[in-house]
């Protein structure tokens, strides 16, 4: 029973994770009216800063970093989409 309420919250956490990124980069791709590599990257950090900034400035940029940095290597990864 205790795995399945951590799956769901883990599955909750993702699906939340999930939604920031997609709406966030589809934000980014309206203003800036291109679909290139440049927009998950960015989406990737806006994301990876928002949900690290309760630790602090220096965990907020090591979050856009860290996200920013996975986004581009799954993107380099899986190719063009």
């Amino acid at each position: 029973k205790a795995t399945g309420v951590k799956a769901a919250g883990w599955a909750r956490n993702f699906g939340v994770l999930t939604a920031m990124f997609g709406g966030v980069e589809c934000l980014i791709e309206k203003y800036r009216g291109k679909h290139d590599v440049w927009n998950p990257v960015v989406s990737g950090c806006v994301v990876g800063g928002t949900l690290s900034a309760r630790g602090g400035p220096a965990a907020a940029c090591v979050g856009c970093a860290g996200f920013a940095g996975f986004s581009l290597l799954m993107d380099a990864i899986m190719g063009p989409h």
